[in-house]
């Protein structure tokens, strides 16, 4: 690990199960979990979060995707730096784009598809079902959930591990009628999360729509977790930068208390120790609890 996990500040970390790793899966939460101490510990799942299952070079590679899809034309894919690309057919878990991607996509890249009626068939992937047996092994009942969106999302959850607790992360208009419509049900086991970046994307032509969003959130469920475009200045620069430090100030004041680090921000030592100095500074300045 990069730091010592017992800074005050950390209550917890994540394990993304889209992340490489050289060790099974038992093996990979076994060593994490070893590390963490006395701090809760995630097991982030994909569920119904789409990402490219292998190397596709422009062109000459299909695009595949770890779950098939039907759709509505027009429709759109957005790419890792926001390249969009017009779909043109999707066949099962392929989908064929025009223009090509100006670079070779990743295998385990997040994607984003726009579109009138976008269904994403099933929700745990292979590898999510292999996580969860793994952590029920070791004693892991918490994760986290990519991309609730149904009911059927938190009971199949519950299914595989009854002692699960869940936090739902929301990143769609869909998410956000589960929200309103659904979430009541479950508010004693399942807490949100404000998975902003995704959220963002999704979110519709209208991107103020966002700031009703993060308050609905945490009207919610007052321990929603505020994740993604958290301190990322910091990745690009060791200065933080206004806008950081506003949008930290204003979460805030509308009751956020819980702040999750992206994975781009953890990867950079230097960044992350940085951010968690401001981020002290924050809290012994603005937040009383």
């Amino acid at each position: 690990m990069y730091l010592n996990i017992q800074n005050n500040l950390i209550t917890g970390a994540r394990f993304n199960v889209g992340a490489r790793s050289p060790y099974s899966p038992h093996k990979t939460l076994e060593l994490i979990l070893a590390a963490m101490g006395n701090k809760e510990f995630w097991v982030d799942l994909k569920g119904r979060q789409l990402r490219i299952t292998k190397w596709a070079v422009p062109t000459y590679g299909d695009i595949e995707l770890n779950h098939e899809i039907e759709l509505d034309y027009p429709a759109e894919v957005i790419f890792r730096d926001g390249e969009l690309c017009s779909i043109r057919k999707v066949i099962r878990n392929k989908i064929y784009v025009e223009p090509d991607p100006p670079e070779a996509l990743g295998a385990g890249q997040a994607i984003n598809v726009h579109s009138a009626n976008l269904i994403i068939k099933g929700y745990f992937t292979d590898e999510d079902l292999l996580y969860i047996e793994a952590a029920k092994n070791l004693g892991i009942h918490n994760y986290m959930l990519s991309f609730v969106e149904e009911e059927s999302d938190i009971i199949e959850m519950i299914k595989l591990d009854p002692q699960c607790k869940i936090v739902a992360k929301i990143e769609s208009p869909k998410g956000l009628d589960f929200v309103r419509n659904v979430y009541p049900k479950f508010k004693d086991r399942v807490n949100l999360m404000a998975a902003r970046d995704d959220l963002f994307i999704n979110i519709g032509n209208d991107k103020w729509e966002m700031l009703n969003a993060l308050q609905e959130l945490i009207a919610a469920d007052p321990e929603t977790i505020l994740a993604s475009r958290v301190l990322t200045s910091l990745q690009k620069s060791l200065d933080v930068s206004l806008g950081d430090l506003s949008d930290l100030y204003l979460m805030s004041s509308w009751g956020y208390k819980n702040f999750m680090f992206s994975d781009g921000l953890c990867f950079k030592r230097q960044a992350l120790i940085s951010a968690l100095e401001i981020f002290g500074q924050f809290v012994e300045k603005y937040q009383t609890s």
